[in-house]
């Protein structure tokens, strides 16, 4: 065990994590019910390809101009200090319940994910998250090849419609749910056998993550994530 910590690898994750869900070519590192103060370790290998987002001050300065009273605007010393640290990860990591993430980069500051919270950044050098909460439910996804890919993100609070990004994406859910008429489990990986639009139907609110092919969106994935910062759903605070 002592080993793995010392090592950079996504073992000392998935030993973590409790559970792990290999299928359709994508594992799934799963905790669905972890006592408050439970802790989930990792050191994730360096990304197979760097994608490097040249662009990202001007996003920061966009979303700022678009929104200047904005809980971004209020601490963009801080978004800056975080954004230089970020580097796109083949993993998705979904939060059911509330979670602090302290990172070894910037070692002062702690990031607080909520429920409906989700990120497509690895988390630089060793890192730990923390439940703040009992029956704590987190996920963190990536294919099996290590390849970091297109993915988007939608949050159900209530039944609704969902339109697949094409046949052989790969969605997998914060928790149970419907799919048209085929019941998901929860962090089980499914894949799209057909594009239509369907129902997707809810018991309590849901996190969804979608796979696709091609190169992940890195502008996308920062403005997803000042957007969460906007919505309360992630927190910067001072550790």
């Amino acid at each position: 065990m002592w080993q793995l910590a010392e090592t950079q690898d996504n073992r000392i994750a998935q030993y973590s994590f409790g559970r792990s869900i290999s299928q359709s070519g994508m594992t799934v590192f799963s905790c669905t019910s972890a006592n408050k103060g439970k802790k989930i370790f990792g050191n994730d290998l360096d990304p197979v390809k760097e994608y490097v987002l040249d662009s990202q001050t001007d996003l920061v300065k966009a979303h700022i101009a678009e929104n200047p009273k904005g809980k971004v605007a209020a601490m963009e010393d801080v978004i800056r200090e975080i954004g230089i640290y970020n580097q796109v990860h083949y993993r998705t990591v979904m939060f059911g319940s509330t979670w602090k993430s302290d990172s070894l980069k910037p070692a002062h500051l702690s990031i607080i994910y909520h429920n409906g919270a989700y990120t497509h950044m690895r988390m630089p050098g060793i890192s730990r998250m923390t439940s703040l909460e009992d029956d704590g439910v987190i996920s963190c996804s990536g294919y099996d090849s290590k390849v970091a890919t297109g993915r988007r993100v939608v949050f159900l609070k209530e039944n609704d419609s969902f339109t697949p990004r094409g046949k052989g994406s790969i969605i997998v859910p914060m928790h149970d749910c419907w799919y048209h008429q085929t019941k998901l489990a929860q962090h089980f990986p499914f894949p799209i056998s057909e594009p239509d639009t369907v129902q997707i139907t809810v018991s309590k609110p849901t996190v969804i993550v979608e796979f696709y092919e091609g190169e992940p969106d890195v502008e996308s994935f920062t403005t997803s994530w000042m957007n969460q910062i906007e919505e309360g759903l992630i927190e910067i605070v001072k550790r």
